[in-house]
């Protein structure tokens, strides 16, 4: 029988740099579409038939993005097969789900260039290229959602588990809203609605909008729903001080969102400047891992506590 204190820090150390290299890929990403070079490749998987390009910097952010989504797709075949290896029960059904929406994201991607998506009419654009960051998202969360159930397992962190009963759900109610905010905000960027409103605090000049296209009507949504959040996000944090429970890892998600709000006011007030826009898609994205690692212990306990976590095989 092999001891899962001891598997679970070798399988912990494999998931995270999956989950590590996932981000990054993330944030690249974001670069890409952000600098126009998502078609500086005209081919796929090659990139003009080659794998070394020419020296030309657009084709080699590009290229660049690629050879990373190589590495951490190779980190998600790893990941998937070590934890089929030694678990059983959810870890397996995670990393089957994660397996799946990399099939489909690498097939979005090729078909992005293929087609020449970013050229496409509007829906058919928002659709391939939200699609394809929006499974990237899904691929992030499976790899946590692994990761915490890994070293739940092991015992490491059963306080966390009764701490997560004191918060009664609130990083599961607050990890829901955040990733239909980033959800919206994916088709806000690829819509084009980013200076939809092209001033802050107020949109057109006013409170309420016309609502005159549905690019405005997305812009105010996604600003509606970030101060709804942020709200959110304060009260939770007060009814934890209050309690006594979770205040630590709520103040952290707090400071998240408070840095990614005043990164998409400085994307309006700087008309979209670079660095900004990375910034904002960096700290999303960080803000959706932590929320999806702390909900763990409330969207599963009843697995954890009542099975054991039937977690080790024999070997």
């Amino acid at each position: 029988m092999l001891d899962k204190k001891r598997i679970a820090p070798r399988v912990g150390i494999v998931l995270g740099a999956t989950v590590l290299f996932t981000y990054l890929l993330m944030v690249m990403g974001t670069f890409v579409t952000s600098t126009g070079s998502g078609l500086a490749c005209p081919d796929w998987p090659l990139c003009y038939g080659t794998v070394v390009p020419p020296l030309e910097l657009a084709i080699w952010f590009e290229w660049s993005h690629r050879l990373l989504g190589g590495i951490t797709s190779s980190l998600i075949l790893v990941s998937t097969f070590v934890v089929w290896r030694y678990y059983k029960g959810l870890p397996r059904v995670f990393t089957s789900l994660m397996l799946s929406l990399l099939v489909v994201g690498v097939l979005l991607g090729g078909i992005t260039v293929l087609i020449e998506a970013p050229l496409l009419s509007t829906f058919a654009h928002v659709a391939i290229i939200s699609s394809h960051l929006i499974i990237a998202t899904l691929v992030l969360i499976c790899l946590l959602f692994t990761l915490r159930y890994v070293l739940l397992s092991k015992g490491k962190a059963k306080g966390t588990v009764t701490g997560a009963k004191g918060t009664r759900g609130y990083f599961r109610l607050l990890f829901g809203a955040v990733y239909l905010q980033v959800v919206l905000g994916i088709v806000v960027r690829y819509s084009g609605a980013t200076l939809a409103c092209p001033d802050v605090p107020l949109c057109g000049g006013k409170i309420i909008p016309d609502f005159s296209s549905y690019m405005v009507a997305l812009h105010f949504t996604h600003r509606v729903s970030a101060v709804l959040i942020l709200i959110l996000a304060a009260a939770l944090l007060y009814r934890a001080v209050k309690e006594g429970s979770g205040a630590r890892s709520f103040a952290i998600a707090l400071t998240l969102i408070l840095f990614q709000a005043t990164f998409g006011i400085l994307i309006v007030v700087t008309q979209m400047f670079l660095p900004v826009i990375i910034l904002h898609a960096a700290t999303g994205f960080m803000l959706l891992g932590f929320l999806a690692y702390q909900s763990v212990p409330e969207f599963f306990r009843l697995k954890l506590n009542g099975e054991q976590e039937r977690s080790v095989e024999t070997s």
